[in-house]
């Protein structure tokens, strides 16, 4: 966005809601679909189906509703498919990817500068969010480039696990046969003692700052951990990493330091060590449903694991492993859980 934009925002110049979208934007909407289709070379099906994957609505026939810039996005879209960079479906996978990520992360940033200006001048809500209308322009461009920064050093990361993964498999870790799922992963699940009948209890106020305060602690766990958050669920978390261990310690300091300062109750842990597929930044199959389903017969600071993920982990000196009576568990069948703890002997120590 131009500096002369900022500060025309900045000096109340843009009266409107629509005005402020367009100066986020970087452009006013000029054009129609028809038009759109001539400028771009583009078809109505083709329009439709970027609007589509990117979850915003197909504009009616006539409706101005199209910027200069939405224009360039169609024609570089257009282009990916027509040189035949990515497939089809490919291509609105990780449209639908963007447009989800962005959507939250919008939303996340817009209420976190609500919930900030209410406190800081002490406003109701309305007020915050017309004091947010005037601002968040100014913020646009610090966002664009925290957010860029932050994806290109996360693909970062995933490039160098994966090549390490790759280059410790060996000759014969070429990958699991075609009826297995193809990857392995230590998926954790954790939640809130007691949420259910604590929220009745507590205001709007003090349930986001219960929220707020579990999920901080957890993905901070989680990050320090070496893992990665796949998902909030709520009053719950849930993570992967590459390694058995590292899921241990990660599960086991949330275990831990969970409700340790009494701003959140304790938490309850369960770990599978398993195969899973991956789609769309979440992980599926049976290893995730045991892994939820142990969390559930937790106990408040309690971890439990399976027999595979037991055997995984058995012969080291920092864990102690415990078996507990078996448990039927829905559309999983008998499982006997164990309990797992740090022996208080030796450190964790996760493979680098």
């Amino acid at each position: 966005m131009a500096g002369s934009d900022l500060r025309r925002l900045s000096r109340g110049e843009y009266s409107t809601a629509e005005d402020r979208a367009d100066a986020i934007v970087g452009a006013p909407a000029l054009y129609t679909v028809a038009q759109v289709q001539q400028f771009a070379a583009v078809s109505r099906e083709e329009i439709d189906s970027f609007m589509h994957s990117l979850g915003l609505p197909m504009p009616r026939d006539g409706e101005i509703a199209f910027s200069v810039s939405d224009i360039s996005a169609i024609i570089a879209a257009h282009e990916v498919s027509e040189y035949g960079v990515l497939g089809e479906e490919t291509e609105a996978q990780l449209l639908r990817a963007v447009s989800h990520t962005a959507e939250r992360l919008a939303w996340w940033q817009f209420e976190s500068l609500v919930d900030d200006a209410a406190e800081r001048y002490s406003l109701d809500g309305p007020a915050a969010r017309l004091v947010v209308l005037d601002r968040i322009a100014d913020m646009a461009e610090i966002f664009a480039e925290q957010m860029m920064y932050a994806w290109r050093r996360h693909l970062s990361r995933i490039i160098r696990r994966v090549g390490l993964t790759v280059s410790q498999a060996g000759p014969d870790g070429a990958g699991p046969s075609a009826e297995t799922l193809p990857l392995q992963r230590a998926v954790g699940f954790a939640d809130l003692v007691g949420y259910t009948a604590i929220s009745a209890k507590l205001g709007t106020a003090e349930l986001d700052l219960l929220v707020q305060a579990f999920m901080r602690s957890c993905r901070d766990i989680v990050s320090r951990g070496g893992g990665r958050v796949v998902k909030e669920l709520g009053d719950g978390i849930m993570f992967v990493t590459d390694e058995p261990l590292r899921g241990a310690a990660i599960a086991l300091d949330i275990a831990d330091e969970i409700g340790r300062n009494q701003a959140t109750p304790p938490a309850r842990v369960g770990l599978v060590w398993g195969r899973v597929l991956g789609r769309f930044g979440d992980v599926f199959g049976p290893t995730v449903n045991l892994a939820s389903r142990l969390t559930g017969l937790a106990a408040p600071s309690e971890v439990l694991v399976d027999s595979a993920t037991a055997r995984s982990l058995e012969g080291n000196r920092a864990l102690v492993l415990t078996a507990q009576p078996p448990a039927a568990v829905p559309g999983v069948g008998s499982v006997t859980p164990y309990r797992l703890m740090r022996s208080g002997t030796a450190a964790i120590q996760p493979p680098r």
